[in-house]
């Protein structure tokens, strides 16, 4: 058997490590915990599926995790029904050059995007036409508005080019 040194000196050491690990699994913990994974869209919307809506701004919330525009649609019947649309973040709606005032109530505007899973007056938007015809994405339909600006400066290249 060997011999154990259980000098103060050691036993401080040893108290001390015990004592860092304990604040780095916490540490680890904690930050598990508030990095939670963000939700899959297919939970609340019909993914494989794309409405378009026609309708009156009354709201444009422009906060995170997603914006929202609250707007009024007349139905079938004629009567106004109160939706919601869901698009990507503030942050990432900024980075695109959207404003705060982007859209105001009384706007109307065009809305493509996903219906909602449960039938509710929500949708997912992917893009949004304004009433002169100009096409803004901002909806979690980033690969579509990525591919659509790709294209446009790949045109644009090559009309420079030539």
């Amino acid at each position: 058997m060997l011999p154990v040194n259980l000098s103060p000196a050691n036993s401080r050491e040893s108290l001390v490590m015990k004592g860092g690990k304990l604040v780095l699994g916490s540490c680890v913990l904690l930050i598990s915990t508030l990095a939670q994974p963000h939700h899959n869209p297919a939970a609340h919307y019909l993914v494989d599926e794309r409405i378009e809506i026609v309708g009156i701004v009354t709201e444009f919330r422009p906060v995170n995790p997603h914006s929202r525009i609250y707007f009024d649609v007349n139905n079938e019947a004629g009567n106004t029904e109160a939706w919601m649309a869901e698009g990507d973040s503030i942050i990432n709606l900024r980075r695109a050059g959207w404003t705060n005032e982007q859209l105001k109530p009384g706007d109307r505007i065009n809305i493509l995007g996903r219906p909602s899973r449960d039938g509710s007056n929500l949708i997912e938007w992917t893009f949004i036409t304004m009433p002169d015809g100009t096409e803004v994405g901002g909806g979690n339909g980033q690969q579509g508005e990525r591919l659509r600006m790709l294209e446009e400066r790949l045109t644009q290249y090559r009309l420079e080019r030539n």
